[in-house]
């Protein structure tokens, strides 16, 4: 046999790739065998096809599919090299963004689980500082508490059409939350048609992000949608009963979002947080 002639065991191993990868350049038409025996039906490789093996993990390495490295190979056109790898950069960026902001919303996860975990009992009204927060709020014109579940997950989606069009990641979707404003919150009624999410600090300004100022909160958390109208009724209560004043919106925030594998309807876990001050005597 002809010494650069390779079987596709040892062209795969001298390669370090396994001989099911080599099949599949073959059905792409990345890289063909040089001569495939008719009786046997084996594959031979010659040596100087390393080269194109190479330039395959090269163009991987720049993240390249195989689809577009074959696209490539298809061209032929060495002088268009150039402007496909400003654009596979322009991509790269684009996904560095991406996984930063990933991440991000990985932590603030990882976050809201601790205080899962150390958060009281359920009902217990409890004094928290919180510091300064960014949300993307927008209005629904539909007021969450006159309707069901089914009327929130439309509210719902007008959320998230309106947060994709503004550019915002989809991981901020599981930290979402509704806004009672002050004046309704001071009524006792259950009014809020404003839904937002929370977006990081380092995400630049734009048309629909608000700033929650930090302050002291009054907090109540409950593990249901179900229950959050009577734990919003008993704050508001224990507000008017201890001598507070409203001083801000109320909001409830999904603090998490469990995952729903079984059933239709969501499973939370909700914290009911206002600003407050004391009553002057």
């Amino acid at each position: 046999m002809d010494v650069d002639k390779l079987t596709i065991g040892k062209m795969a191993k001298i390669n370090g790739i396994s001989e099911q990868t080599l099949r599949l350049y073959d059905r792409m038409g990345l890289v063909e065998p040089c001569e495939t025996n008719d009786e046997t039906g084996y594959r031979y490789y010659n040596i100087k096809q390393c080269a194109q093996l190479d330039m395959i993990q090269y163009m991987k390495a720049l993240g390249m599919n195989l689809a577009e490295i074959k696209e490539r190979f298809d061209e032929n056109d060495i002088h268009r090299m150039r402007s496909v790898l400003e654009k596979q950069r322009e991509n790269i960026e684009r996904q560095i963004v991406e996984m930063h902001y990933a991440k991000k919303a990985l932590e603030r996860a990882i976050e809201s689980y601790k205080r899962y975990e150390a958060a009281p009992e359920e009902d217990n009204v409890i004094m928290e500082y919180i510091k300064e927060r960014r949300i993307f709020c927008y209005d629904t014109k539909v007021n969450c508490y006159s309707y069901g579940m089914d009327t929130y997950e439309h509210i719902l989606r007008s959320l998230k059409k309106n947060y994709v069009l503004h550019n915002l990641p989809i991981s901020y979707f599981c930290n979402v939350g509704s806004i009672i404003r002050k004046e309704y919150a001071a009524r006792h009624e259950l009014w809020a048609t404003e839904v937002f999410l929370f977006v990081e600090d380092d995400f630049e300004s734009q048309d629909g992000i608000c700033i929650i100022p930090e302050g002291v909160f009054l907090c109540i958390y409950c593990g249901s949608f179900s229950d959050e109208e009577a734990s919003i009724v008993k704050l508001m209560d224990y507000i008017a009963d201890h001598d507070y004043v409203i001083d801000g919106d109320m909001i409830t925030e999904v603090l998490i979002e469990f995952p729903t594998f079984t059933h239709y309807e969501r499973n939370a876990f909700i914290k009911v947080q206002v600003p407050v001050k004391r009553k002057r005597r």
